[in-house]
């Protein structure tokens, strides 16, 4: 295996330590190729030419917009000068690529059926356009030269990033009991993918990237929807890390072994495990509904604190991840801005702002936080003891749910019906 180790990430005051995770290919730390980018955690390292304004009625910073179909909750990935986007319905699993330059759609995959998979895949939420984004709801993966997607079917693909051309295809068990769709995304390790698969029978696996071939699986119990974060702790070593109800579990990604599992949901519902962890200051940090804040010592692998409430009364996030600078957390949920200190758990600020948060999950971009809302995003800078000084707004005509993708000073945003490319022109 052709294991590097990623490049901490830029901040403001120079290096900060956010994971810095081994085990990812070449290139990896430039691009945006898995879900909330090469951390895992929506922390850029060339985030410092991320735009600051944009307005679609304005038309302003809107470079290009393209339309997408069917419906999905993944977000975009960027690999060089392609966009992956996958969408799906009842029936159709489909893999869109476009030129990250123009919009201009460079190929379009329709998977074939897969054995194994689920054949008829029902959904029972909330409404007509939710159950259609739950088909594609878990972001793809990329290593630079093929595509990995997973779908709520159950039907995990490799495909070339090239040519969209199927490499090899699976069908990883029975779904048809998950009704909040398979929200799990895929990670990137080395020459493998690794993924948690929330059917029957549940488990956590890594495939042989070029063949589909396991490397190894392990069983899981516990429910889940969020994405796994690869970490790297103090002591040196590579952890795949997932919340899940009730335990938090670390596993060796060479191995599958586990390293380390902890309970922390303590209330019901228990669902709610939805948000992906983030890694800071050797802590791994989950968030949840029901159940507060929670750190982990990423070595020990034991709980050394909970928020449980919150100064201003307002509550946890049900489904919106976290993102970090290093030395604090922050939440975006409803309308309030939460820091947390990562070490300790101390609530350091709360803010409330005037838009109220989407699902999609905040950006720690060059010392400032993206937060998203509908269609606007608010700007501040990362900064609690100055009250998070506004830095910018942007908007979008149409609602936006899935986190968005930064890449090359460019964010790219993922609606119902539109891919949008924000930048400087």
């Amino acid at each position: 295996m052709n294991i590097r180790n990623v490049v901490c990430v830029m901040g403001m005051a120079g290096f900060i330590s956010v994971g810095c995770a081994g085990g990812q290919p070449e290139g990896f730390e430039k691009n945006s190729p898995t879900f909330r980018g090469p951390s895992g955690m929506g922390v850029y390292g060339d985030a410092a030419a991320l735009p600051t304004a944009w307005g679609e009625k304005e038309n302003k910073g809107i470079l290009w917009k393209a339309k997408l179909k069917p419906l999905g909750w993944a977000s975009p990935v960027v690999w060089g000068g392609k966009v992956i986007v996958t969408s799906a319905d009842a029936t159709k699993r489909l893999v869109a690529c476009f030129d990250a330059a123009n919009g201009k759609a460079l190929w379009e995959k329709t998977l074939p059926k897969a054995e194994g998979a689920t054949a008829e895949y029902t959904l029972n939420t909330q409404s007509d356009d939710w159950n259609t984004r739950m088909h594609a709801a878990a972001t793809p993966a990329t290593n630079g030269k093929q595509v990995f997607t997973v779908f709520s079917n159950g039907q995990l693909a490799a495909l070339e990033l090239e040519t969209g051309k199927v490499v090899w295809t699976l069908g990883l068990g029975d779904t048809s009991g998950n009704s909040f769709g398979l929200a799990n995304s895929p990670l990137i390790y080395g020459d493998s993918v690794i993924v948690v698969f929330q059917g029957e029978p549940s488990f956590i696996a890594a495939y042989d990237a070029a063949t589909g071939k396991v490397k190894w699986t392990t069983p899981r119990k516990s429910a889940t929807w969020a994405s796994p974060l690869l970490i790297r702790t103090s002591a040196g070593k590579n952890l795949v890390v997932l919340p899940a109800d009730p335990d938090v579990t670390a596993w060796d990604p060479e191995t599958g072994k586990v390293a380390w599992t902890v309970d922390v949901v303590k209330t019901s519902p228990q669902y709610c495990v939805g948000p992906t962890p983030v890694f800071a200051d050797n802590m791994v940090i989950v968030n949840c509904e029901n159940n507060g804040i929670v750190g982990i010592d990423a070595d020990k692998g034991k709980q050394t604190w909970r928020v449980t409430e919150l100064p201003n009364g307002e509550g946890f996030s049900d489904g919106t991840s976290m993102a970090t600078d290093g030395k604090n957390v922050y939440q975006y949920s409803k309308s309030t801005l939460t820091c947390v200190e990562a070490r300790t758990g101390k609530v350091v600020k709360q803010k409330d702002l005037d838009d109220a948060s989407s699902y999609a999950s905040p950006i720690y971009a060059g010392g400032n936080l993206y937060l998203f809302g509908g269609g606007s995003t608010v700007i501040v800078k990362a900064d609690a003891a100055a009250d998070f000084p506004p830095v910018g707004k942007g908007s979008v005509k149409e609602s936006f749910d899935a986190s968005p993708a930064a890449a090359n000073g460019r964010l790219f945003i993922r609606t119902d019906a539109s891919l949008y490319c924000i930048g400087a022109k």
